[in-house]
């Protein structure tokens, strides 16, 4: 099977997967340990709730939606979890009920976006501040604790092969591509493409929107279960900064947030990128108070770069769209 190097390059993940590829390579030579066993752990314990939240993401943005909320879904989540854990139910109960109360505060996201047609960036700022100002009622200061063995299995490897971690953005993943087995891809694509002929051409705008929204709150409460195994306690702004970094994730990723353009695999190169800069910026022992800086100014490059790619092909793409077409016109005019 040969690989088109021209659609590879032209791939809008691409530039994030380079950027993945530099960052990697750094942490590498530049970090003591990098490679070890116990360090890959720790560092994808920690970095996975951002992937699955960034997926999350991606499927409302191709979608030409926003979801801001998707960080105080995984803070609630996780307030719900530690109380669940403090009432002596059983694990299965407490993740079944943490994962449908995500799937319900995504659905009121869609609800009220696809159906009751309210602009998604005020939508789901409404609902983040009443998201977390839940949370924070439920749980005023950091408190509880999240069942041991629980912990213990996400902070291992499966088989000594497979760090447990993944299999939580894997579950997400692999939902995700069999939905694009579906009339859904089309309807999700079209609709971020452009919402008005989607409608006018049959497409459930409307239901797809929920459709989406209820992914991401799904997406939010697999990333909830794994941060709170990461910090094996409760904390009602534990996911406050996930919103924005996972937004940042999929721009780098290449994913357009006009919307229509872009994939999930995207996302996670944007995660995972955003995941090493953080990880290199804390390990070089620069100054507290200029970390932000710097985590800033690399982040800002990363998106100016990825979407100046971006730009890039697009009129690449434009200018052999309109060769192709004079040479259909010159060929058709010298039939005549």
């Amino acid at each position: 099977m040969k690989i088109d190097k021209s659609k590879l390059i032209r791939w809008p993940a691409m530039p994030s997967l380079v950027m993945c590829v530099i960052f990697f390579l750094i942490n590498v030579f530049c970090t003591n340990g990098f490679l070890q066993k116990h360090v890959i752990l720790s560092f994808l314990s920690s970095n996975i709730p951002l992937v699955c939240v960034s997926m999350g993401c991606a499927c409302v943005i191709i979608s030409g939606g926003m979801d801001i909320s998707l960080g105080a879904i995984v803070s609630l989540t996780n307030v719900i979890f530690v109380k669940l854990n403090a009432a002596g139910l059983p694990l299965p109960a407490q993740i079944t009920i943490c994962l449908c109360a995500a799937l319900l505060m995504g659905l009121i996201n869609g609800v009220i976006i696809g159906l009751l047609r309210v602009t998604p960036l005020l939508a789901t700022y409404a609902t983040s501040t009443a998201y977390a100002g839940i949370a924070l009622w439920m749980l005023p200061t950091p408190a509880g604790t999240v069942m041991r063995s629980y912990c213990s299995w996400y902070n291992s490897w499966l088989a000594g092969v497979i760090p447990v971690p993944v299999l939580f953005a894997a579950l997400i993943f692999l939902l995700w591509s069999l939905i694009m087995k579906t009339p859904m891809k089309y309807w999700v694509y079209s609709t971020g493409r452009h919402g008005y002929k989607a409608y006018v051409s049959a497409v459930p705008v409307g239901k797809t929107q929920v459709f989406t929204y209820i992914f991401a709150g799904f997406a939010a409460g697999i990333a909830s279960l794994a941060i709170s195994s990461s910090t094996q306690g409760g904390d009602a702004s534990v996911g406050a900064a996930l919103s924005m970094n996972a937004i940042a994730a999929c721009v780098i990723g290449g994913i357009g947030l006009a919307g229509g353009v872009g994939s999930m695999v995207g996302s996670v190169f944007g995660a995972i990128f955003l995941s090493l800069v953080m990880f290199i910026v804390s390990s070089a022992h620069i100054a507290s108070i200029y970390q932000s800086l710097v985590k800033g100014l690399i982040l800002l490059v990363g998106v100016l770069f990825s979407i100046i790619i971006e730009t890039r092909l697009q009129r690449e793409k434009q200018k052999e769209s309109r060769l192709l077409l004079s040479k259909a016109v010159k060929g058709g005019s010298a039939d005549a």
